[in-house]
């Protein structure tokens, strides 16, 4: 019997910055920027409940590449959406970019691609692979006057 070799895929590992926080998430296969951030918010321990952008500028002051959900749901006509951008086409090893969720709370997280790999396997699967300190809080309680 001969024995077939797995397939080779490409692993790519991302680290999320807020102040004392750090996590990292890993993926294994070609995924989207949606799904990269579908996996940010989870590491954050965040809902998934609002719109977001990555950009390449990480001072927020003019953004020159920018991929919205804006963009996938119609409101966005000059930016390329996240649902259908690759992570490869966007990210390579040791590139940062702002992840902007939340347009009323304006959260902005630096996230960068720390490593891109081969790996063989039979499936493809994304998790958050650690988390050092405490998360922010995404809805603080309110001040009562």
């Amino acid at each position: 019997m001969i024995a077939l070799k797995e397939p080779s895929m490409k692993t790519y590992v991302f680290e999320i910055r807020y102040e004392k926080f750090r996590a990292t998430v890993g993926f294994l296969g070609e995924y989207t920027l949606y799904d990269l951030a579908e996996t940010l918010i989870k590491a954050l321990e965040f809902d998934f409940d609002h719109c977001f952008e990555f950009c390449d500028n990480l001072n927020r002051s003019h953004r020159i590449e920018r991929y919205t959900l804006f963009a996938d749901i119609g409101e966005a006509d000059d930016d390329p959406g996240v649902k259908y951008t690759l992570i490869s086409d966007v990210f390579t090893k040791n590139r940062t970019m702002l992840f902007y969720f939340d347009y009323g709370d304006d959260w902005h997280f630096p996230v960068t691609c720390i490593d891109i790999g081969e790996e063989e396997a039979t499936r493809r699967h994304r998790r958050v692979l650690s988390r050092y300190g405490n998360p922010p809080v995404q809805y603080p309680p309110c001040e009562e006057e």
